[in-house]
Order: structure tokens, then sequence, then C-alpha cells
């Protein structure tokens, strides 16, 4: 099975935010028990707290506070459990958790983020044993403190895409050709290929089995970063840049990943399995991503929750491009251009108009 490059969107999609705005300041702070009825198209929620961050260590226990919080009010739930079956989860399913550990262990996917939301699941009847914590690389993962273990009654499995989790049938293909390397699923047998054998194979981007089998459900958990080769790496590109493998073919210029990122996300196996986006900006970067450089990091203490990632993402976006401005560090241009594609491919909004952007404490 595979799927093939869509028509090639237009050219010069305009950036998504807006110059000078902070998606902060255009929050509207609300309670839960006023919330219901203000839910409409895309909600995202924004739990802020800059307290929680010190010293870019963040305090565990405010973090589960945030998340559940935020959680409970975008799907107007009684009790963190209630929350996550009413987003999807039922006890028969396996939980797939993809965080983001490119940073090494001070810029990567929370610990107590990532807890919090294992807590919620097994509040909602998941059993630990059926909640898997992955990302691509298990040497990546390693450094940011999730080291590969088995899953038991006790604990969630620990699991990486590299090196042998992919899946043989299923791949995204388009016309550009790749330069195979260690981790992708091809790199062990290139010298098998006849040259017209070796194209088919270099234009393909194999997907996990993780995503095409093993998980029915999927909550998406990034980190706020930037990435010279493709723009914000936030909920879109994590997701799809950590599913595939040979996926440098498509990155950098002059496409920056648009639309590649969402033509890997626009496939009937990840649309239906991703309940929920939880971006952990508690601590964001603005540059030099996926790996940590404090000198373009700030402490936010924030986390943004919803179902839509390009909501999410358009929103965070005038953030980073605060940051960047703060740091003397040039604007994104054309880098993150993929989010209003994503938008086109109708993977979310990025009309704030079609957004419901609420904040809670």
């Amino acid at each position: 099975m595979h799927f093939r490059l869509n028509s090639f969107l237009s050219a010069g999609i305009a950036l998504i935010f807006l110059a000078g705005s902070i998606a902060v300041q255009a929050a509207t702070e609300v309670s839960p028990q006023r919330i219901a009825s203000r839910l409409t198209l895309s909600p995202v929620i924004l739990a802020e707290r800059p307290d929680a961050v010190q010293d870019f260590t963040v305090d565990p226990q405010q973090v589960r506070q945030m998340v559940n919080r935020a959680l409970l009010v975008l799907t107007s739930a009684p009790n963190i459990g209630t929350a996550w079956t009413r987003l999807g989860i039922t006890p028969q399913d396996v939980v797939g958790v993809k965080i983001t550990t490119g940073g090494g262990p001070a810029f990567c996917t929370h610990h107590p983020l990532v807890q919090a939301i294992c807590d919620g699941l097994v509040a909602a009847g998941v059993p630990r044993s059926q909640i898997i914590i992955w990302d691509k690389f298990q040497d990546k993962m390693l450094q940011a403190g999730y080291p590969p273990r088995a899953a038991t009654d006790q604990q969630e499995a620990i699991a990486s895409v590299v090196p042998d989790n992919f899946d043989p049938a299923v791949y995204y293909r388009n016309g550009i050709i790749g330069n195979l390397i260690w981790g992708d699923y091809q790199f062990d047998r290139q010298g098998d290929f006849d040259d017209d054998d070796s194209s088919r194979v270099l234009s393909r981007s194999y997907y996990t089995r993780l995503v095409t089998q093993t998980c029915t459900k999927i909550v998406n958990v990034p980190v706020l970063s930037y990435n010279e080769l493709y723009g914000i790496d936030g909920c879109l590109s994590s997701l799809a840049l950590g599913c595939v493998d040979n996926n440098r073919r498509f990155l950098g210029p002059p496409t920056y990943g648009d639309p590649s990122i969402d033509e890997i996300l626009d496939q009937s196996f990840i649309r239906r399995k991703v309940v929920v986006n939880i971006l952990d900006a508690l601590v964001g970067q603005c540059a030099g991503g996926p790996q940590f450089n404090p000198q373009f990091c700030q402490s936010f203490g924030a986390i943004y929750v919803g179902r839509d990632p390009v909501a999410i993402d358009s929103l965070a976006l005038p953030r980073l491009e605060a940051l960047r401005r703060q740091t003397n560090v040039p604007s994104v241009g054309n880098t993150s251009s993929y989010i209003t594609s994503a938008a086109v491919l109708g993977l979310g909004t990025t009309d704030r108009r079609q957004i419901q952007f609420l904040r809670v404490p």
C-alpha cells in the first residue's frame, strides 16, 4: 500500500501568523463550568503558568494540574477519566503517546507531562500494559531519559521506530529521490536494487508499524521548537517526520516540507487514530532546534491542547516569531508554509474565525 503525492499545492501561500501579534494575548480566559456552550469549530485550550518552570525545570504538580484542566475544558468532562473517554479512548485501545526527544534531557517532552497523560489514560480504563511511549530514534530517547522497556501491568512500554519498527507494506511516495542512510528501512538492501527499482524505492518513505498496526489511538505530544529545515517543529511536523523514514529528501529549501509533511498525515489510519494534540510549550525554542540551545529558549510555562493540530501550530507560530525578534533572529519567512497547506488539505484550520482559543489557569 502506498500513497502518491497529491497535486502540488499552490506556491506562495501566505504565512499563517499575524505580524506583531502574540497568540497568548488573544486568548479568552474562562472557567470549565462556563465553557461548554463556547466550544465550537476548532477549540484550542491554553493552560499557562509561568511559575511552573524555573531554570528550565518544571513543577510536576503544576504540569499535571495544567494538562488535566485543559482536557476537562476541552471535553466539558467532570473528571479526567471521562475526559479521555470523550476523546474516544476505550479500555480496549492500545494507545501510542508520541513524544519528542531530539533535544536531549533538557529539551524533550517533559516527563511529568507524559506521566500525567498516562495516568489519565489509566483513569479511562486503559491498562498500563496497553500504553506505548514512542519516538523515532532509540539513542535520542535514551539520552532524553526514555530507555526502551517492555510493558507490564505496572508500567507503560517505551519503544522506538528505528531500527526495526517499519511497516514494509505501507509507504508515502512522491517524486523526490533521497539518499538512504542508517535508520531508513531499505538502507541495508540498497545493493539489491536494479536501476529501475532503485528510483522507486528511494522515493519512498515507509511508515512505522506503530501507526499502521500496533496503536489503535495516538496522543501527539511534541515540544515547541524551530528547525531551519521545516520551520516550526510542533504538532504537524513532529508526528509526520517521526512516523516515516527517508524524509530528508523533502526538507529544507525550496519547499521546507511543504506539502509532504501534510500528505504524510493525510491518511485515514492517522486521521482516525490521533485523538488529541498536546503541545509542550513549557519551554519554547525559536531557533537552533532540535538540539537544546538555551540562548534561543524561553520558559513559557504553557501547554496547548486540542484536536486540531493545524490550529495549535498556527497559534504557536506567532509566539516563536516574537521570541525570534527578541533574540535578534530573522523572521521564519516561508519555512512554515506547510501549516497553511495542511489547512488546504483539510487537516485543520488556520482561520482565527474558526478557532475557539480559550485560556485556563
